[in-house]
């Protein structure tokens, strides 16, 4: 047991003795991950073309990406299928008819005819009729053949008319683009279109916007009377008297026989206290006058004492209006004035026996007559 004992305390001594040392640990070899990324990438690419192999090959096939259209399919039992098709962009694009063996139907197209509308001179819309198919049942194994259907596309070139007017714009009523139609208008037609800018603003008491637009008016239209005649009495209602008797005056230098700036020319003058340059434009008498222009310068010239001119214009309203009692007073008086008194006396029975005077021009036609009476008397005396 002693020497057990021993042997087991130098033992111990000696490992207590020993130094510990670190283990030393080789480092193990890995591979770069992206060893393993080109691996898995080629992998994948030998199992798709693997893959592609072992599919139906489809032989000249041509690949579009054109816009799809819709075709309605008749079955046998009358039931409506919807097929979609590829549309051919292009008319000189080939057609490709597909094999599917797994199909038995035969497909018959009925019609597939395609109307082209021209909807300007560089753009065309190509819109598909809707083609119906007819189908029958088939034993299975037979192929399918689908005809696909041709479109034909029409351009129609519209060469634009020069115009200096307006642009119309005209739209189509079905999938139609837009149509630019340009339409060259008249003065007359120019003319109106200021005339009813000037009337809306007259309306909106703009009184700038009325004159500019009837003088634009007049421009396009120079002898419309009426415009020129609106024209010049704003400028008159606006204080510029001169510019209104200009615009009269100006017209009636084309067209000397117009009663109505005659008129108008006399009126203005008329209300601007001037009755006798007011007879000045009615001095002129144009072939057969009316009444109105008759009466008017028959008065100017009375109150102007311009005895020629009144008893001519009383002449010629009797011969128009022989029923009116006025004009007989009138021509009465003037051919007094002219010591015409058996004709003035005949002109007064006229006035008694007509209608158109009042009572008191009545009673100052009789005494007038008593007066031609008592000087006929006179002058038989003598």
């Amino acid at each position: 047991m002693s020497v057990i004992n021993s042997a087991l305390s130098e033992l111990a001594k000696k490992k207590s003795a020993t130094s510990i040392e670190a283990a030393v640990v080789p480092k193990v070899k890995t591979r770069s991950p992206l060893v393993w990324v080109a691996a898995g990438f080629t992998l994948s690419l030998a199992m798709g073309g693997w893959a592609i192999s072992q599919g139906p090959a489809v032989g000249n096939s041509i690949s579009t990406r054109d816009a799809q259209i819709e075709v309605s399919v008749i079955d046998s039992s009358g039931e409506i299928q919807n097929v979609i098709a590829q549309p051919i962009s292009s008319p000189t694009k080939k057609l490709v008819t597909l094999d599917v063996p797994e199909r038995s139907v035969e497909h018959v197209a009925t019609s597939n005819n395609v109307k082209a509308k021209s909807v300007s001179s560089d753009s065309t819309i190509v819109t598909p009729r809707k083609a119906v198919l007819n189908t029958t049942s088939a034993p299975k194994g037979n192929k399918i053949k689908i005809p696909e259907p041709i479109y034909v596309a029409s351009v129609t070139k519209k060469e634009p008319v020069s115009i200096s007017g307006e642009v119309a714009i005209s739209e189509g009523s079905e999938n139609n683009g837009m149509l630019i139609e340009q339409v060259e208008l008249t003065s007359d037609q120019l003319s109106a279109n200021a005339q009813g800018r000037a009337q809306k603003a007259l309306d909106a008491n703009d009184l700038t916007g009325a004159l500019k637009g009837y003088t634009e008016a007049l421009r396009y239209a120079p002898r419309n009377e009426d415009v020129r005649q609106k024209l010049a009495i704003l400028y008159f209602g606006k204080g510029d008297t001169r510019k209104a008797y200009e615009l009269f005056q100006s017209g009636i230098k084309l067209n000397i026989n117009s009663e109505k700036l005659r008129l108008g020319l006399s009126t203005l003058l008329v209300k601007a206290n001037q009755a006798e340059a007011a007879l000045s434009p009615l001095v002129h008498l144009p072939p057969n006058p009316t009444k109105d222009y008759l009466a008017m310068r028959a008065a100017l010239s009375q109150k102007s004492q311009q005895e020629e001119i009144a008893l001519e214009s009383y002449k010629k309203l009797v011969d128009v209006d022989s029923d009116n009692a006025r004009w007989w007073l009138g021509l009465a008086i003037q051919q007094e004035r002219q010591l015409d008194f058996t004709a003035a006396k005949e002109s007064y029975q006229g006035a008694l026996t007509r209608v158109g005077i009042s009572s008191q021009s009545q009673s100052f036609v009789r005494d007038r007559l008593k007066i031609l009476d008592a000087l006929e008397e006179h002058d038989d005396a003598n």
